[in-house]
């Protein structure tokens, strides 16, 4: 029980230097994700974020992400709305150096206003979650169903927000996972 406490101590030290860390950027992190401590390491939720459309007059895909720092994967769900139903083939997640094909399971495709919403969750490692957030240019969500192509990628100006808050919580997790570690 002792190790618990400690851990949990280390954890929260860690977390409020990160969040002190993060004013330095004018980029707060607070509001950005969950932490919970359960029996085998924690587990991040990465609340919904917005990834912007390619496409003019496209509303841009909704993301989230799971992470247990226990397995190897991540878990991204994402809704993507358009006028068309997308039966999707396959889903990639593509930087300048690299193509990641996500393992994915379509959740639902409704009826949300006079657009259809499409719910996937993609499972990829978590090594390319960090590879997609430290690459200096945007990566881009690419979505192929039948013989349409969707995607989905940040401006350059945003991307370099975005890509600081994101890096910023994955540090913490590293962070804390190596915490955890050396108290178990």
């Amino acid at each position: 029980m002792s190790h618990l406490i400690c851990c949990m101590k280390r954890i929260l030290l860690t977390s409020i230097i990160l969040l002190l860390s993060t004013s330095f950027y004018a980029i707060s992190i607070e509001d950005r994700y969950v932490m919970r401590v359960v029996n085998d390491g924690q587990l991040y939720f990465i609340l919904p974020y917005e990834i912007p459309s390619s496409a003019d007059r496209t509303k841009a895909a909704m993301a989230d992400i799971t992470y247990l720092t226990t397995t190897d994967s991540v878990t991204m769900n994402v809704s993507v709305w358009g006028k068309d139903v997308l039966k999707a083939d396959s889903i990639l997640l593509i930087t300048e150096d690299d193509r990641v094909v996500c393992d994915f399971q379509t959740f639902f495709i409704e009826m949300d206003g006079k657009l259809w919403l499409h719910r996937y969750s993609l499972r990829y490692p978590y090594a390319d979650l960090c590879r997609l957030y430290s690459n200096p240019s945007p990566f881009i969500l690419r979505i192929y169903a039948e013989s349409k192509e969707v995607q989905y990628t940040y401006l350059a100006k945003a991307w370099k927000k975005e890509s600081v808050w994101m890096n910023q919580i994955l540090q913490m997790i590293m962070s804390n996972k190596e915490v955890y570690n050396q108290v178990k």
